[in-house]
């Protein structure tokens, strides 16, 4: 339990279950209600939320990396294959069909879709415009600290990057990294940070990026930091607050990681768990394969696949925590596609798996090993890529390019049978692979935000108008409003109760719940609503208002 805690406003969920239990109504099959606190177990909230993040990591990415694995034409499965509630989310964002990384991670850490480059803040207006207006807007983490819970954010990337900064930080510009690291470290208590970006929290003067001479790694030893920045210090670090900056800028790309003393994805996903789990009220822990997106904008096919297969690695290690703890939900998705990348390229159907298989350094190691003449080329490609038949006008290429690393690249992808589409990022649905109490919701074909709404039902301890509306959604269902009109209309009063509540406008919130009381009780009074429902209803819209005044 977080000792600063914010005090909670409003009702509190115990034991964060559905509304109907927070608000002591049970109703059995034949339609009377029980107060008591009991509920089907697939209807009760986790009290952990691990959710991974592979940056850039479409079907494609995951397809590739299993094909890697196999044997002969086949697959071998991953991890992620291997969940069996699955599902694909569509990733637009506010402003765009193609979305990026702060966008992406701003709908499935608040629920919010905003414009591309904007982290924890939303569009005032539903339309785009120019110059938009944006307010801030509550995350996950954010709710999971005022409810006690631990958190933690680990990455490949820098930890102010777009996905991680997305949770901890209210910015316009994805790019002001030295203000997201100010407000990831002294906005919040994050137990666990973990990942790369050093440079961020220092000032110049100590080698860092910092023009305002502030050094955030003292302030995070007087916050009670353990600070790391090892493989090995992450290993024997015993401490109930970490921050591990393993690199000035983005940790090292798993094929090149054995060099540096640098930890793996696992092993950070496994030290963050070990420090989390002991919270009695439960933790929030974001882990992000950040490196899966940089290298499919390079169009790297080895080192793509390595970097998807590291992150399974993650998966796997929070799976396996969540299968003996029997109460979180593990939640594994993409921001977005990057690279377009396929299986079978130039019209030719095929996958020569051994190509990528023989790859051992990225193509930015390996470029970094030929001479000044040049005349070693031939030799290098052999050693660490097991081309030893290089051709002339690949050799030229190298050479001529100036792009050394991109020519080694394309070389690779070419003999492989891989294809690119583009050095950006695509619009395709993303795959969800989720595990756990209530995963079942996250099926089918989902937009972003609808993570981040399952989410909150653990890391947000308050009711909102979202609660009330899938209420009356069930009420609905299970014929205790008997009129499909009568509910369409609470249902609208309530959207409309919801888009204050983003907003923040007290006044208008208060407002509109005060007219939904007076319809529930015009709809008491024609008997189109039970007992039941209308007494839950109305308590409910009670701790909304209690919240709100």
């Amino acid at each position: 339990m977080k000792k600063n805690a914010k005090k909670l406003v409003g009702v509190t969920l115990a034991g964060v279950l559905s509304t109907s239990v927070a608000l002591g109504i049970v109703t059995t099959a034949s339609g009377d209600a029980k107060s008591e606190n009991l509920q089907p177990a697939h209807e009760a909230a986790a009290k952990n939320v691990i959710l991974l993040v592979g940056d850039g990591m479409g079907q494609n990415q995951v397809s590739a990396a299993a094909y890697y694995k196999g044997s002969g034409y086949g697959a071998e499965d991953l991890i992620m294959d291997q969940f069996t509630n699955v599902g694909y989310a569509r990733t637009f964002s506010h402003d765009n069909t193609v979305t990026d990384s702060a966008a992406a991670a701003t709908a499935f850490s608040s629920t919010h879709k905003t414009d591309n480059g904007v982290l924890g803040k939303a569009p005032k207006n539903e339309e785009h415009h120019e110059n938009e207006e944006h307010f801030n807007v509550d995350t996950v983490l954010e709710s999971a600290e005022e409810s006690g819970m631990s958190t933690g954010l680990v990455s490949t990337a820098r930890i102010t990057h777009a996905t991680p900064a997305a949770f901890a930080s209210h910015i316009g510009n994805r790019d002001e990294e030295n203000n997201i690291a100010e407000q990831m470290l002294l906005n919040h208590d994050i137990e666990v940070l973990l990942g790369g970006g050093k440079r961020h929290f220092l000032p110049k003067d100590k080698g860092g990026k910092r023009e305002d001479g502030k050094n955030l790694l003292n302030a995070a030893k007087e916050k009670g930091y353990k600070l790391i920045e090892n493989k090995k210090e992450l290993e024997n670090a015993d401490a109930d607050k970490l921050l591990g900056l393993f690199n000035e800028s983005h940790m090292s790309y798993e094929l090149d990681r054995d060099l540096t003393g640098e930890p793996s994805l696992q092993s950070m996903t496994g030290k963050a768990l070990n420090v989390l789990k002991d919270d009695k009220d439960g933790f929030f822990l974001m882990v992000e394969g950040g490196r899966i997106d940089h290298a499919g904008h390079a169009n790297w096919p080895a080192t793509n696949i390595q970097e998807t297969l590291a992150f399974d690695k993650a998966v796997q290690e929070a799976l396996e925590f969540a299968k003996k703890d029997k109460n979180t939900i593990v939640i594994v998705t993409a921001d977005h596609e990057t690279g377009g990348m396929s299986i079978g390229a130039d019209g030719v159907y095929g996958f020569n798996k051994d190509v990528v298989q023989n790859v051992k350094r990225t193509p930015e190691y390996i470029s970094s090993q030929f001479n000044k003449e040049q005349s070693n080329i031939a030799e290098i490609m052999a050693e660490y890529t097991g081309i030893k038949d290089l051709k002339k006008e690949e050799e030229q290429l190298i050479k001529t390019d100036e792009d050394a690393a991109g020519a080694i690249a394309k070389i690779i992808s070419e003999r492989a049978l891989i294809g690119w589409t583009t050095t950006g990022h695509t619009g395709v649905n993303v795959p969800v692979y989720a595990y756990g109490p209530l995963s079942e919701r996250l099926t089918g074909t989902i937009d972003n935000t609808k993570i981040a709404e399952l989410i909150s039902k653990t890391t947000s301890k308050s009711l909102t108008s979202l609660d009330l509306k899938e209420q009356v959604q069930q009420f609905e269902e299970n014929g205790e409003i008997t009129n499909h009109d009568a509910a369409q209309s609470l249902l609208i009063h309530l959207t409309t109760v919801g888009k204050f509540e983003q907003k923040g406008a007290a006044e208008k919130v208060i407002k509109h719940l005060t007219n939904f009381n007076l319809l529930l009780d015009q709809q008491k009074q024609k008997d189109l609503i039970s007992t039941n429902a209308y007494d839950a209803l109305t308590k409910g819209t009670e701790s909304l208002l209690a919240k709100w005044q």
